[in-house]
């Protein structure tokens, strides 16, 4: 499940502290060393200043303030380094308005279960915190499209208090918010290593335990150039959407490019191409 980890600490370290530390000792394929440094994000979260320092400081240079953070506007940046980063998110309590309250759930994926296609190590800073139903979904346990039965495994509905520290594990743990009763601010290590751009996240129906959706920005990317591929022809090589059937690691994205190629006038490229993977996937025969 969804880790609680047992920190305890009465110290108190600043920022450039805490990103010395993680640049230091973790590795970020590593959980071992990812948890060994809880202690150290629950001693950050201690320093009661910091964020507000953090974004005075921004204040007066706001022209540059977050420049190149391509998260949603309640996500701030905090440093980082290769395959990680250090974020702050603020959690809002729900709207009154029914409109305002509609954006809300969609920008902070309140009332959504959803899994995520890294790990990340959080704890709650500041307010009383979001409420969250966590999960458990065996990785690779179900098909990656949308309508496929998922075993969601229910283990228990939390809440990230000031202080509390919880690390999230990538494709395993599924979760879903609640707003906050008041406005609450989460610390976040991001686990992010290069393999992470070709991995999707995906949205379960808690209802039906389905694939509600599946999602992922650079798989989504390509996705498009296929269809754009398919749909255009001209001066597309078939070689290397041949080239993306066969070798891209997300279904999705092999499926884009099995359909461009039909698309380009040669099915019977794409059939056997799919009978290839097919039969790769089945391992070799018992004859």
């Amino acid at each position: 499940m969804a880790l609680t980890l047992p920190v305890q600490t009465s110290e108190v370290i600043g920022l450039d502290d805490y990103l010395a530390h993680v640049r230091a000792t973790v590795d970020v394929r590593d959980l071992d060393s990812v948890i060994a440094s809880a202690p150290r994000l629950a001693a950050l979260a201690n320093h009661r200043s910091f964020f507000a320092e953090q974004l005075c400081a921004g204040l007066r240079r706001w022209e540059q303030f977050q420049i190149g953070n391509e998260y949603i506007s309640q996500s701030f940046i905090l440093g980082g380094g290769p395959g990680w980063f250090v974020r702050a998110n603020v959690w809002t309590p729900r709207a009154e308005s029914d409109d305002v309250r509609s954006t809300q759930d969609r920008v902070n994926f309140y009332g959504v279960a959803h899994d995520h296609n890294f790990s990340f190590l959080t704890v709650g800073y500041w307010g009383s915190g979001y409420e969250t139903q966590i999960y458990e979904v065996e990785p690779g346990s179900f098909e990656p499209v949308v309508g496929a039965r998922a075993e969601l495994v229910f283990l228990e509905r939390t809440r990230l208090t000031t202080g509390k520290v919880m690390l999230y594990r990538a494709h395993r743990d599924v979760h879903e918010q609640a707003p906050p009763d008041d406005m609450s601010i989460s610390l976040n290590l991001m686990l992010i290593p290069p393999e992470v751009d070709v991995q999707d996240q995906y949205y379960f129906d808690l209802h039906t335990r389905r694939v509600a959706s599946v999602h992922g920005i650079y798989n989504d990317r390509v996705i498009l150039l296929c269809k754009l591929a398919g749909a255009l022809g001209g001066a597309v090589d078939p070689g290397v959407l041949a080239g993306l059937a066969e070798r891209h690691p997300a279904p999705r994205v092999r499926a884009a490019a099995l359909q461009a190629l039909a698309d380009l006038g040669d099915p019977d490229a794409a059939r056997k191409l799919a009978d290839t993977r097919a039969l790769a996937a089945a391992g070799p025969s018992r004859g």
